[in-house]
């Protein structure tokens, strides 16, 4: 365990060394890269090639990893909202939610909210759920978490991965017009989130704010958004009660950070799988076909 100052100086680097993928360690697929293959039918139209059992290149296909939230405790520590500090410390893995299987993209992505942790960390106590402040000889539950070290995602309610947007007909099988509009909304929704510029301090709330706005954009594409519009600003105030502490409004920066990384990562996920859906959708449609 650690001083609060020196946690939050752990946390700045953390969050700096992950500022393409969200969350450390772990081996997501780039977006832009993700390929989804097609066969042709009887007909001559192009129908979804059935997703190969493709090992999780993050856990090796074990399904769990070394904790990324408390690995870099000490050896005293007793509490982890990941791994529960269970024997090896290891907790599911972020990447294929504990599967060791990576899910067909075009149905399951990482939650926009947590990235497949199922919760989110307290990044006032690092997830440890106490502190020891200065001189003091006893440690104290962090006032944010209340002890807890983290707080629970209602992006996915836990199950650490969301499906993909609710369009009708779904995006699989949904016609080139339809893609299209939905398109159009998520590149809204993604420039949202762009605009958002993470900072700490007084005026960090703003920024919280608009994150929200951000979130709740979503919420006609994605039940799902609705709720971490909410969660996105509880989430926030929580870590607000940290102000008090050395350092917090790089935590803060950082924190929103991590929140508006989470969300553009689904968000861009989406935009590939509607793009090689598109590009199915229009062979079929110029063969007169669905």
């Amino acid at each position: 365990m650690r001083t609060v100052k020196t946690c939050l100086l752990l946390l700045s680097l953390l969050f700096a060394a992950t500022a393409v993928l969200p969350a450390q360690g772990a081996r997501y697929l780039k977006p832009d890269r993700i390929e989804r293959k097609t066969e042709a039918d009887d007909e001559g139209l192009q129908k979804w090639a059935k997703w190969p059992d493709l090992k999780c290149p993050s856990c090796k296909g074990v399904g769990k990893t070394t904790c990324q939230t408390c690995a870099r405790f000490s050896a005293d520590a007793k509490n982890c909202p990941e791994c529960k500090r269970v024997e090896k410390l290891l907790a599911p893995c972020r990447v294929c939610a504990g599967e060791g299987k990576i899910p067909d993209p075009l149905k399951l992505a990482p939650c926009a909210g947590c990235m497949g942790a199922s919760f989110l960390v307290c990044t006032v106590c690092g997830g440890g759920g106490q502190l020891r402040v200065g001189g003091a000889k006893r440690w104290s539950a962090c006032p944010s978490c209340r002890g807890k070290g983290g707080f629970p995602c209602t992006g996915c309610k836990g199950k650490r991965v969301m499906t993909s947007l609710r369009l009708k007909p779904p995006m699989m099988d949904a016609p080139p017009d339809k893609l299209l509009k939905a398109m159009k909304d998520l590149d809204k929704m993604i420039a949202l989130f762009d605009k958002i510029t993470p900072v700490g301090g007084t005026k960090s709330r703003k920024t919280v704010k608009a994150m929200g706005k951000a979130f709740a954009a979503g919420k006609k594409i994605h039940p799902a958004f609705k709720d971490l519009a909410k969660l996105s600003k509880a989430y926030m105030s929580k870590i607000f009660a940290g102000s008090q502490f050395q350092g917090h409004e790089e935590n803060e920066a950082n924190t929103i950070k991590m929140l508006k990384s989470n969300a553009e990562y689904y968000l861009k996920h989406q935009k590939r799988m509607m793009q090689l859906a598109l590009k199915r959708a229009e062979a079929n449609a110029a063969k007169g076909g669905k």
